[in-house]
């Protein structure tokens, strides 16, 4: 019973009260003045994901979560290096060049810079704030795998809803695209694909630490692009 209520719980977070926060948080990292809106924001996150994935891990046995759902077996899904190695060379690729290419090239690296404008309001700025934008690309690589890919794609397709491995693949997908509100529609879209993308890895793998690994990368790759720090806020009273 305990689990149930707390995989109904996280669900409702998801899908309801996430995305209103995150529309909240938004406005606020735009507009404060406060030098330490966006480490705290950071976190936060990093306090919330770290505590739903606990919850996970203390109400479902981690094999579950790290291995891909019984039904991609029956349905002859199962590791298979042919389909994994290029996939994720495809993704490393995809990830990897564009951040050479820009370090390389300065127009390119403008360009990476332009591409990023949308989002600049939640990127780091300072040292202090690098630091904690890593730690944070970390916590995310690991939970919302755990989240995203390790649970919710099992619960939806193997618990209560019953909905199947591709339904809930989809759906586990359009929630992850939900929940990164702050990118506009544009960004829901491509990061919704990226979760079909990652599930695939998953499956291909058959283990969730590929898709981790390659999540944090992914967030990683920004520290890379952005322009050098600034210093960080005097502390009050210096």
């Amino acid at each position: 019973m305990t689990a149930t209520i707390v995989h109904a719980a996280l669900l409702v977070f998801l899908v309801v009260v996430f995305p209103i926060w995150d529309r909240h948080e938004t406005r606020r990292l735009k507009t404060s003045t406060d030098p330490l809106v966006r480490i705290r924001a950071y976190q936060v996150t990093i306090a919330w994901q770290a505590v739903a994935a606990a919850l996970l891990l203390a109400t479902v046995p981690a094999r579950l979560l790290f291995t891909p759902p019984a039904e991609a077996a029956r349905m002859g899904i199962g590791p298979s290096p042919a389909v994994a190695i290029p996939l994720l060379a495809g993704l490393l690729g995809g990830a990897v060049l564009p951040v050479l290419l820009a370090r390389a090239n300065p127009a390119a690296r403008e360009r990476a810079r332009k591409q990023m404008e949308s989002i600049a309001f939640v990127l780091p700025r300072t040292r202090a704030e690098r630091l904690w934008f890593a730690a944070l690309s970390l916590a995310v690589g690991v939970c919302e795998e755990i989240i995203f890919r390790g649970w919710l794609i099992r619960w939806l397709a193997e618990g209560p809803l019953h909905l199947g491995l591709i339904a809930g693949g989809v759906l586990a997908a359009a929630v992850f695209g939900l929940d990164h509100g702050y990118q506009g529609i544009a960004g829901m879209l491509g990061t919704a694909l990226l979760a079909l993308v990652m599930t695939a890895l998953f499956l291909a793998t058959g283990t969730l630490w590929v898709p981790i690994a390659l999540h944090a990368l992914i967030d990683l790759r920004a520290l890379l692009l952005l322009p050098p720090p600034r210093p960080d806020p005097a502390a009050p009273g210096s």
